[in-house]
């Protein structure tokens, strides 16, 4: 038998529970939408390289493309301008209502839709000249000639030095990324599930 004194304090296990309540409810998104391509949200690890990579201190207009529950969005807003604005494009029903619902910073703008119009949802937004797109999608899932369309867009919406920071589970998107970019880097992080590359393009 466990005694309750073996047990964490009861506001400790709300959030125990509510951190494996979102995680049930990722993998509940994760099973029904197979453009999803994460069985879990990104790990601390892989969203503090993401971070680096991106350089969003001080930002003051930036992209993400499919923020899912959120978990990069957040450390965007904690780290861009006060004054700045970010900009997010979700096409998953469930994750964009579940973002809708947690998320309540004025200096964000939740859109619906298919990253690929990205030029038509910046323009409705009032969004140019910015600083930093971030990306969780898995470019994996879309046709050759939309992965060049979407990455052409996003040169296209970057001002000059602007960087485009993409993390996926595989190389692919190397050769296509200086087609489109001056310069890449890449880095590897081991500490999510599944392991993820993080890739960095410079306009």
């Amino acid at each position: 038998m466990i005694s309750d004194s073996s047990l964490p304090p009861r506001g400790e296990r709300r959030r125990v529970a509510a951190k494996d309540n979102g995680l049930f409810s990722y993998l509940k998104y994760f099973w029904n939408d197979k453009a999803i391509a994460a069985i879990t949200p990104s790990s601390r690890y892989l969203v503090g390289r993401i971070m680096r990579a991106a350089e969003v201190e001080g930002a003051r207009r930036v992209v993400e493309y499919g923020p899912g529950v959120g978990v990069v969005t957040h450390q965007i807003l904690r780290r861009m301008s006060k004054d700045g604005r970010l900009l997010t494009v979700e096409m998953n029903p469930k994750f964009f209502a579940a973002l809708s619902h947690r998320m309540h910073d004025p200096r964000v703008a939740l859109r619906r839709g298919d990253a690929r119009q990205i030029d038509r949802i910046a323009k409705e937004e009032a969004f140019s000249s910015v600083d930093a797109i971030v990306s969780g999608i898995p470019f994996a899932f879309l046709s050759p000639s939309s992965r060049g369309e979407l990455l052409g867009k996003t040169a296209a919406l970057l001002r000059p030095g602007g960087r485009f920071v993409a993390y996926q589970i595989t190389l692919h998107l190397v050769p296509l990324l200086k087609k489109y970019f001056r310069r890449t880097n890449i880095e590897w992080e081991v500490r999510n599930i599944p392991p993820h590359f993080v890739m960095t393009a410079y306009k």
